[in-house]
């Protein structure tokens, strides 16, 4: 199986998200052990059109009538078709192009369904990620606050029933649904079990390589850093208004927040901040130099699948801090060992345990060189390992059929 096809909504950039860079890494090696690889992009209202020179051939499917339509249907069936594709990774496994993805119209096809978020999503973070957080200071934004928190019980249910729509559409029709950690394996069948066979986790494999990491060595700063998508699940509020209680103990350090998102939200973040020495909003920007410099990685995500940001930073030696709020977290970092976990959210936790980081020179340096050691295990090359061995176990199962 040589014909591998990438399929999601949004080009595969490698400095537009987790996803972009994660598939990116991933077809370099594929491609250096000779598989042919395909970028396949079905467009919807979210789909952005990235300007990049992608390592892989890039196709667009699209529908004057919007949605997915026969005619997209079978314009993707005559994709696999010409393109003598083996293998499609769905990498939209928790979302609603799936049901495309899924339908290859041809059995030789097999399709990998990849769950880049934890496989219930927000469900279980709603109130602290999309009911009770005010999107802005304005008695309007209250207002809607109260109506949320009215409607919050019947928000979780029509939520949970969804996705396990979504599961019943989605299990018995995909050869494999490959998590990030086995540690979501109980969700999954929580969620709606019984396809527990098709279970296999693989992580996304580390973004950078020891090249690029030999070329960019530079002394540590007293920084903290943030990277990420300003947005609900992410909460870099939260650091915000922790950096607020702690800069005066603290002059001679910096918080340094590279990311972008909605406009109202920046601005909301940057009103929060406003008087608030050391605080630098660098917006969207290649990361690598930031990792490189800071000492400490915070994160306060309400949910992540397999962070990129997390891994990046360990490979550049800098103590990750974060909520122990999502599966796959405990496979990145070992508590006490590569990087602190607190328990979610509590933000008291949170403080004590990045002072404890800030104050101790030596304890950031044992957690520094433990990160970057142990972070190597997931290489690029040994993730793909996992894929190709998955490849062959396909390979060998729709022989055995054809016996």
């Amino acid at each position: 199986m040589k014909n591998i096809c990438f399929a999601y909504i949004t080009p595969f950039h490698p400095e537009r998200g987790g996803i972009g860079r994660a598939t990116h890494s991933l077809t370099l090696e594929l491609q250096r052990r000779g598989f042919h690889v395909f970028y396949l992009i079905y467009c919807c209202g979210i789909t952005i059109k990235h300007s990049y020179d992608y390592p892989a051939p890039l196709t667009y499917l699209s529908s004057p009538d919007g949605g997915i339509t026969n005619d997209i249907i079978a314009s993707y069936h005559q994709y696999l078709h010409d393109n003598q594709i083996d293998i499609v990774i769905n990498q939209s496994g928790n979302f609603e192009d799936s049901h495309l993805w899924l339908d290859t119209g041809n059995e030789r096809v097999k399709v990998i369904s990849v769950l880049h978020a934890n496989p219930w999503v927000a469900y279980k973070h709603l109130w602290s990620s999309d009911v009770y957080p005010l999107k802005n200071g304005s008695k309007i934004e209250k207002l809607k606050r109260i109506v949320r928190i009215l409607l919050y019980p019947k928000i979780k249910h029509d939520y949970r029933k969804s996705r396990k729509e979504h599961f019943k559409e989605m299990l018995p029709k995909t050869d494999i649904v490959c998590t990030l950690s086995d540690k979501y394996f109980s969700e999954v069948s929580e969620i709606f079990p019984g396809y527990e066979n098709k279970y296999v986790a693989i992580p996304n494999p580390n973004s950078y390589s020891e090249q690029e990491l030999q070329s960019t060595i530079v002394s540590k700063k007293k920084q903290l850093l943030f990277v990420g998508l300003f947005g609900p699940p992410k909460r870099e509020d939260r650091l915000v208004m922790l950096w607020k209680r702690i800069f005066k103990d603290y002059p001679d350090w910096e918080f340094i927040i590279v990311g972008d998102g909605e406009r109202k939200r920046v601005e909301r973040l940057k009103r929060m901040s406003s008087g608030i020495p050391n605080i630098r909003f660098e917006g969207f920007q290649n990361p690598l130099s930031y990792q490189q410099e800071a000492s400490i990685f915070c994160m306060t995500s309400n949910y992540e699948g397999w962070p990129m940001v997390l891994p990046e930073a360990m490979q550049c030696g800098t103590v990750p801090i974060a909520f122990n709020s999502f599966a796959s977290v405990t496979d990145i970092i070992s508590d006490g060992k590569t990087g602190l976990l607190v328990k979610p959210f509590d933000m008291r936790e949170y403080e004590r345990k990045l002072r404890k980081l800030m104050d101790n020179d030596e304890l950031r340096y044992k957690l520094s060189l433990n990160a970057k050691e142990e972070i190597k295990q997931k290489s690029v090359k040994n993730v793909v390992d996992r894929w190709e061995a998955l490849f062959n176990k396909l390979e060998i199962e729709k022989a055995d059929k054809n016996v």
